[in-house]
């Protein structure tokens, strides 16, 4: 279950790469999926906007070139500050588009299997990309 309201979204996000050094290399990429996650669900979004897919776009740009980097060198700040600006405009795009499908699935699954919500989405955005462009090509 997820709780969407404005009221839950907070002021201020402090999003300083030094404090996710010390994240083990599984969780950095659990996280950097639910990041490209975020992205690609609002840019698919039906209430998706100029702005938002620019927002989207840019995330998912920086996350292909920098996840991979960052997973293998956790205390590159360069990878770290790169990631913290992708998940940042995933969040920007997300908040003012939606989530999808992926989401919706990651939530039970990793409830029930306790998996982490970053695995969950990995293991089913392909499925969800699948079935959407079935649907909407």
């Amino acid at each position: 279950m997820a709780i969407v309201d404005w009221r839950c979204t907070p002021l201020i996000a402090i999003d300083d790469p030094r404090l996710m050094v010390a994240m083990p290399p599984a969780l950095t990429a659990a996280t950097g999926m639910d990041a490209l996650t975020h992205a690609v669900e609002a840019y698919v979004s039906t209430a998706a906007t100029p702005i938002t897919d620019a927002c989207a776009e840019k995330s998912i740009a920086l996350i292909g070139e920098w996840l991979p980097k960052a997973v293998a060198n956790g205390e590159s700040m360069e990878a770290r500050a790169a990631m913290c600006y992708a998940q940042y405009l995933a969040g920007m795009a997300f908040n003012n588009a939606s989530l999808g499908y992926v989401h919706a699935m990651a939530h039970q699954l990793g409830g029930f299997y306790n998996l982490p919500h970053g695995v969950c989405n990995a293991i089913l955005l392909p499925h969800v990309c699948e079935f959407n462009l079935i649907a909407a090509p």
